[in-house]
Parts: structure tokens; C-alpha cells; sequence
């Protein structure tokens, strides 16, 4: 079970803000955007439940990248709603986890949306699928359902990556100058690391777990959201 007092996670979110700035990869709103969400992470203290929330209004914006076939790209963390609970035993410490990415064109036209989920749950039952899953499409930023995807699964069995995961995760398919220079930065490396430890030690504690029954099992199996115990 982890210990990660949002005071700390605060001025780790501040930092990594601070050198995606310096890199020249974040557009100046979206740096505030983390600075908001960061001021808001530091002012619970030594809380162990704490938000992270992105509204559409204010996503955080990267400036444009490009890919490793040097189309122009613009990166866009769109939302984001992840309640932090350090109390779960034996699963990934959120009550609830959605995030979503879009990339733009360099015009602003919609390339894809991407979506990082905990499973939905109502009445004790989940959705079928992995409990934390990567799934294309999901809601488009409006209220126009006709223009979300029409397919909603596959649901990839996927860790949860919080904001911080996430930029780093944009970095280094986009800006793969700055991504070369911040994974060898300590202090880059030791800010994450708090993230790294929130978003994956109960899931890689789980996934060895299940490999290491002596039973007829798959890790799917035992991933999937109804069966996580």
C-alpha cells in the first residue's frame, strides 16, 4: 500500500510542469493547468486522498510535436478525473480513474482520442473488461454523441498513468529531442518515480501475483474488472 501525501505529489506535479516548460514542449496554458492542479494537490497537505481532475475547458495543451514520420501533431491531455484513495489493499489506490488524450493536427483537426479508464461499476457489478484499460475513441469533447466513436472496445489491458505518466508518456512519442534530454535528468527521474510507485506498484504486485498461482489462470482472467481480488 502506498503513502504518498498530496503535499508531495503537489510539488512533483510542480517540478515536472516546470521542465516540460523549460523543454519547450508545453503550451503556456497548459502549463498552467498543472500548476493549477498541482497548487490544489499541495493545499490537501498530508492528505492520502486527494484529485486530479482536467476539465475540457482547460485541458493541458502541448505545443506541436511530431511523429517518428514527422507529421505535425498537437498533443492534448482533454480530461482527466482521478480520485486518489491509499486505503485499497489490494488493487491500484483510485476510486475512480478516467483520462483522455487527443491529438490535433497542426490546423486542429481531430486525429484520435485515447482513453485510460478504471471500469465503470453500478450496483456492485462492473463493465466487462480489465479493470484499468486503454481504449480508442470514448466521448469526444462536446455533447454531440453522434461524433464519438461507434466501437467501444477492444478494452486493453493497461495500467493506470495518472497526468504525470501521461506528459512523459507524450514527450517521448512526440518531442523525441526533449524526451532524450529529460530521461537522463535526476530530478526528472525522481519526480515521476512518485508517480510510477502511486500508479503501478499494486498493479505489478498483482500481475507477479498471478503469475505466480499454481493454477489454471490467465493474467487477463484475473485482471478482468469482476474477477480483481
Amino acid at each position: 500500500m502506498t503513502d504518498i501525501k498530496a503535499e508531495a505529489a503537489g510539488e512533483a506535479l510542480k517540478a515536472i510542469a516546470q521542465k516540460l516548460d523549460d523543454t519547450g514542449v508545453i503550451a503556456p496554458e497548459g502549463r498552467s493547468t498543472l500548476l493549477r492542479v498541482a497548487s490544489e494537490l499541495k493545499g490537501k497537505k498530508r492528505s492520502k486522498q486527494w484529485p486530479q481532475e482536467v476539465d475540457r475547458g482547460s485541458p493541458v495543451r502541448f505545443n506541436v510535436g511530431k511523429t517518428a514520420d514527422n507529421k505535425p501533431v498537437r498533443p492534448i491531455i482533454d480530461f482527466a478525473k482521478i480520485h486518489v484513495n491509499q486505503n485499497h489493499k489490494s488493487r491500484p489506490p483510485f476510486d475512480c480513474f478516467d483520462l483522455a488524450i487527443v491529438l490535433e493536427s497542426d490546423t486542429g483537426d481531430l486525429l484520435s482520442r485515447w482513453h485510460i479508464d478504471q471500469a465503470n461499476s453500478e450496483g456492485g457489478s462492473y463493465q466487462a473488461g480489465p479493470l484499468f484499460h486503454l481504449q480508442f475513441g470514448g466521448r469526444n469533447n462536446g455533447y454531440d454523441r453522434s461524433v464519438d466513436h461507434p466501437i467501444k472496445e477492444p478494452r486493453w489491458c493497461h495500467p493506470p498513468m495518472d497526468l504525470a505518466l501521461s506528459t512523459e508518456m507524450i514527450v517521448a512519442n512526440f518531442f523525441e529531442d526533449a524526451w532524450h534530454g529529460l530521461r537522463e535528468d535526476p530530478s526528472w527521474c525522481l519526480n515521476i518515480g512518485l508517480f510510477q510507485k502511486l500508479c503501478y506498484e499494486a498493479y505489478l504486485e498483482h500481475l507477479q501475483k498471478c503469475i505466480s498461482a499454481p493454477r489454471g489462470s490467465t493474467i487477463l482472467n484475473d485482471v478482468w474488472a469482476a474477477n480483481w481480488k
